[in-house]
């Protein structure tokens, strides 16, 4: 909801912007709107535009980076669950209390970090309005926390008596420990937002540049509705940057099917 308040924003900003511009226009003295001026303003406001424009890039650049490498570190976050299951599913019956609680954690992460797919038809509405509240990425909460930790102690209380069951619980162990950083990788990719300051610096230049436009420009419904358009359509991209910067949270988000399928390898 936030993303697309700003980028509502934005767009009264630039649409403002620009029928300002042409009110303002009709007010100011001839000499004011000679041809000399305007190539001068015109070579002002190309030098924002190409600071803007270079802006808008990198924070695309940045945020969609961010996101794509979100999504592949939940994947490889999927594999480690399913080969910290398999290796403690061959470990044998001893394992099934370890198996249990990675299963549960799963479940809980699932849940938590994606709630609308997750929704249970007997949750009741506080535990879904808890779970929309709940801090994301697999999962920043206390809750998630402990769970996880219940995994590693269950897997370094087993008492292998085999060579192979010994093996195995080493390789439990080390998958539990890449999955324990790895989930602290996943919790700050999500929390790397878009610094406020880029997007309020973004926006006034961008309004000064539509107020250009509009200054020089004749008030008709051509005019008119092309700025409308421009406006319309950088408001849209502003709201597109900030929903990729936030991989868990808004309408654009890591899918779960890999977290999902994970899961039920784990139940079947």
């Amino acid at each position: 909801m936030g993303s697309l308040v700003i980028a509502a924003f934005v767009f009264v900003c630039l649409f403002g912007g620009a029928c300002a511009g042409m009110w303002a226009s009709r007010r100011l003295k001839e000499q004011h709107l000679t041809k000399e001026t305007q190539e001068a303003v015109k070579l002002g406001v190309g030098m924002v535009a190409a600071m803007a424009s270079l802006i808008l890039g990198l924070m695309t650049a940045s945020v969609k980076g961010n996101f794509d490498s979100t999504s592949r570190d939940v994947q490889q976050y999927t594999t480690l669950l399913i080969t910290l299951d398999v290796a403690l599913k061959h470990y044998g019956p001893d394992a099934d209390a370890a198996r249990a609680a990675l299963t549960t954690y799963t479940r809980h992460a699932l849940d938590e970090t994606w709630p609308p797919a997750q929704a249970t038809p007997g949750q009741t509405a506080q535990a879904r309005a808890a779970q929309a509240h709940a801090p994301h990425a697999l999962v920043n909460s206390e809750d998630s926390e402990q769970r996880l930790a219940q995994v590693g102690r269950s897997i370094r209380a087993l008492d292998p008596k085999t060579p192979d069951q010994n093996e195995l619980r080493s390789e439990a162990i080390e998958r539990y420990k890449a999955l324990s950083a790895l989930r602290w990788v996943l919790i700050e990719e999500s929390a790397a937002q878009v610094p406020t300051i880029f997007t309020v610096v973004l926006i006034v230049w961008l309004t000064f540049i539509f107020m250009s436009f509009g200054l020089f420009s004749p008030i008709n419904a051509v005019s008119v509705s092309v700025f409308l358009l421009c406006a319309l359509s950088l408001g849209g991209a502003i709201f597109l940057i900030l929903e990729m910067s936030t991989p868990f949270d808004g309408i654009i988000i890591v899918p779960p099917d890999a977290m999902q399928k994970a899961l039920q390898h784990m139940v079947r």
